[in-house]
């Protein structure tokens, strides 16, 4: 059970950075219409992913992720079931070539149990001038849910911009 919560958790971590990358095109690249963003999160060898997640923005301007848009998209392998709680708000440093969300807010659902988690200021890394923004070994700590979710867990993610 601790092995499936922990995997859960970090499919949470996943889905967190994930949409906080998912906001992180910068102005490195070309400056059209990129209002929907993809992503896919890899948490201990499982994978979540969605398409077509709204920004009321282009980036490089500071941009809001339409939590209403992801959460029907998620699909996750395995058992696990991940909701986007907040709107994450994205600011970008086209400079450093990062997106940063202010506030990631996540439940996890896995086995019947219930595991939440937050993360503040996230940020990820574009990939050259891609639209594809990438965040690795992301650490992600518990914010409410059973004493069987682990303290924290990490993941890596991966967004594109179209």
């Amino acid at each position: 059970m601790e092995v499936a919560v922990a995997r859960l958790t970090t499919k949470i971590t996943g889905l967190i950075v994930g949409a906080m990358a998912v906001s992180g095109l910068t102005a490195g690249v070309a400056l059209a219409d990129h209002a929907k963003v993809d992503g896919t999160i890899t948490a201990a060898g499982d994978t979540c992913s969605w398409t077509d997640g709204s920004l009321d923005g282009n980036p490089p301007q500071t941009v809001t992720l339409d939590r209403t848009t992801v959460n029907p998209n998620v699909t996750c392998t395995g058992s696990v079931s991940v909701t986007l709680n907040n709107d994450p708000t994205i600011s970008f440093d086209d400079t450093a070539g990062t997106a940063t969300a202010d506030l990631i807010s996540v439940t996890v659902q896995r086995s019947g149990i219930t595991c939440e988690y937050e993360a503040a200021g996230l940020q990820a890394q574009r990939e050259g001038t891609t639209r594809t923004y990438t965040a690795t070994g992301v650490t992600i700590e518990k914010s409410g849910g059973s004493f069987l979710c682990p303290s924290s867990t990490t993941a890596d993610a991966q967004f594109v911009f179209h």
